[in-house]
């Protein structure tokens, strides 16, 4: 790349300030305050990344130069104090772990391992170590996170351990950003890549490492076409390259763990919290009898007083409830009219701080109807509940605590980072928010995580529900007890006793694996299988209906070779408009990957034939789907 050399200007803080001092002094700037607390996470950072973030930027830095606490430094190299965080020292199980990853560094050949560790295992710490030696013996690496936006914290520890031999990889990243980048891995200036899915195609030739975090996560799932699972090509990659792969996860894909117990993968264990903390104390409440009490509050009595006790002890909380909004639909209490999205086939969810009715899906907005549109009635009522909601009921709750709230809405208004640093530095108490707040983070003044509804994942209809409620709720009774306190979680559920619950209270993934790897082998689901999700797609519903009936018409013909692949459908996909498109679906499941992609690309060839499906249909292919709506 031709890349233009221009001197750009970084900022920085001021070394050997004292923060708290600092945030005293700023109390009445609050804007300098906040940039402050910002660069505090951040620091260095380009001004001209600052200019995006802030209004006034550049006055903001200037009038925190002038009182000594930042400076405006070059930005062409910038600056990182290799090893200014002290190095920790390794458990037994830790050290275990990196001997047996150092071990497969030192083969250079393709190794893969399965990092299996309990939430505040100290994953990252052995990711470190094994960058390290990896660097060592003079090859590059790959790190992947599930959602880079939301691991700051993780990119700064990468760079203060290791340098400028570290680069950023992420959508958010400028174009001249991209280039600058690239070309410093090309010219080996740099060869570690930290980043999302797509680092995995990072320019190197000398690759020893890739380290795939929270490997479960589906966001490492490229939806959009080219369609591909940044695991299933890291695992090609490095049979490639002869590199040691890592996936690392407290809750393993029941792919990634089905694989690790025949053989396939080295599984390595972290079973114990580091400095021998305990694993959070689990509480599970049964909704209904609380119903039966007469609480009729979104919050269970024992959620309540444990609230107060922690606020009591000036203690931090995380509630958590992975939907946002104030109400999840608004439904007529005369005719049951359901106030639904004209473009897809989706309640719309009601917004109390903007007072209108969203699609989550195509964006579409609407002010409150004032009467039913189907009967006239004005009992027209909202329903559900969404982290709005449950902000407000904390705030009225808890007069007294300092609440915030994060989630897709505040993220998209550019406040995730002030609302994560204030909760960081402990000026905020409650922090209510979705699964952006589940994973990732360690915040060790939380001593109490609790769960709102732990059923709304449960019953979704896909055969990867169960998975993933244990996996999230695994995740998010993780934040608690990260300290030097020990930790609580309260699991609010009308089900009890169904064993994803239980299993998430005892935090035993064998025990849920154990149990669930026996539901798939029955269904044939994978790992037992592979599945082709054919997505049939148009404005026009009565031809997508006929396409797609056509279409499984063909593909059971087709298949009359193969003995071990069954048709599923044709049937109306769970969410069967989006964005003003019918949606019909057939899926195929068989246990030979190849056999099932012939027998759909012959059968295309043959539907695209027919007249009447010459740009009136579209048409998605989905080898191993993650989602199914």
């Amino acid at each position: 790349f031709n890349v233009q050399t221009r001197e750009e200007k970084s900022v920085r803080l001021v070394k050997d300030i004292v923060k708290e001092e600092v945030l005293r002094e700023l109390h009445r700037a609050p804007k300098q305050r906040e940039l402050f607390l910002y660069l505090a996470e951040n620091s260095p950072i380009s001004l001209k990344s600052l200019n995006k973030s802030f209004k006034s930027a550049s006055a903001l830095v200037k009038a925190l130069a002038q009182k000594g606490y930042v400076e405006v430094v070059s930005a062409q190299e910038p600056e990182y104090l290799v090893g200014k965080k002290p190095l920790l020292t390794l458990t037994s199980e830790q050290e275990g772990a990196l001997q047996k990853i150092i071990k497969g560094l030192n083969k250079k050949s393709f190794v893969p391992i399965l990092l299996y560790g309990v939430t505040g295992s100290g994953k990252t710490e052995v990711y470190l170590r094994a960058l390290e030696t990896n660097s060592q013996n003079g090859r590059q690496a790959i790190v992947l996170l599930p959602e880079i936006a939301l691991t700051d914290h993780m990119i700064d520890l990468f760079k203060s351990r290791l340098g400028n031999q570290v680069v950023i990889w992420h959508s958010n990243l400028t174009t001249r950003e991209r280039r600058m980048a690239w070309e410093k891995m090309s010219l080996g200036q740099a060869t570690i890549i930290v980043g999302a899915r797509s680092a995995i195609f990072a320019p190197f030739s000398n690759l020893g490492l890739i380290i795939i975090d929270e490997e479960h996560e589906n966001s490492y799932r490229q939806e959009q076409n080219p369609k591909y699972h940044a695991r299933e090509v890291a695992l090609k990659r490095g049979m490639i390259e002869g590199a040691t792969v890592v996936l690392g996860s407290a809750t393993p894909s029941l792919e990634t763990a089905y694989r690790a117990s025949k053989g396939e993968y080295l599984f390595v264990a972290l079973n114990e919290r580091v400095d021998a903390r305990p694993m959070p104390r689990v509480e599970i409440v049964d909704l209904r009898q609380e119903l039966h009490k007469g609480n009729f509050s979104i919050f269970s009595e024992l959620l309540q007083s444990t609230i107060r006790d922690r606020l009591a002890a000036r203690e931090q909380v995380i509630l958590f409830l992975n939907r946002r909004g104030f109400n999840s639909f608004f439904i007529c209490r005369d005719c049951g009219h359901n106030v639904r999205c004209n473009s897809c086939d989706i309640s719309l969810t009601y917004h109390a701080s903007a007072k209108e009715l969203k699609c989550h899906y195509c964006g579409f907005r609407q002010k409150i109807p004032e009467v039913c549109p189907q009967c006239g009635s004005e009992r027209i009522r909202g329903f559900g509940i969404g982290t709005e909601r449950v902000e407000q009921e904390v705030r009225k709750l808890f007069p007294e605590a300092r609440v915030a709230r994060l989630d897709t809405d505040v993220a998209q208004r550019g406040h995730r980072k002030t609302v994560l640093n204030e909760f960081k530095e402990g000026n905020v108490d409650i922090l209510v928010g979705t699964q952006m707040i589940a994973k990732g983070f360690d915040f060790h003044g939380v001593t109490l995580v609790g769960v709102i509804s732990a059923d709304l994942s449960l019953n979704m209809p896909d055969f990867r529900a169960r998975e993933r409620t244990f996996q999230l709720l695994t995740q998010v009774a993780g934040r608690a007890g990260r300290g030097e306190k020990p930790g609580e979680v309260v699991i609010q559920t009308y089900w009890p006793e169904n064993q994803v619950i239980l299993a998430s209270k005892k935090q035993n993934y064998n025990e849920f694996y154990q149990h669930e790897i026996l539901i798939r082998k029955e269904l044939g689901y994978p790992p037992f299988s592979h599945i082709i999700r054919i997505l049939v797609l148009g404005e026009d519903e009565e031809k997508v209906r006929e396409g797609c009936f056509d279409f499984a018409q063909i593909i059971k013909e087709e298949i009359v070779k193969y003995r071990d692949i069954a048709v599923l459908g044709p049937a109306p996909a769970p969410i069967s408009k989006l964005q003003n498109l019918y949606r019909w679906q057939v899926i195929l499941k068989g246990t030979q990957v190849e056999e099932l992609r012939q027998a759909t690309t012959r059968s295309l060839r043959k539907i695209h034939e027919f007249t009447y499906i010459a740009g009136q249909l579209r048409w998605s292919i989905d080898v191993d789907p993650l989602g199914m709506l």
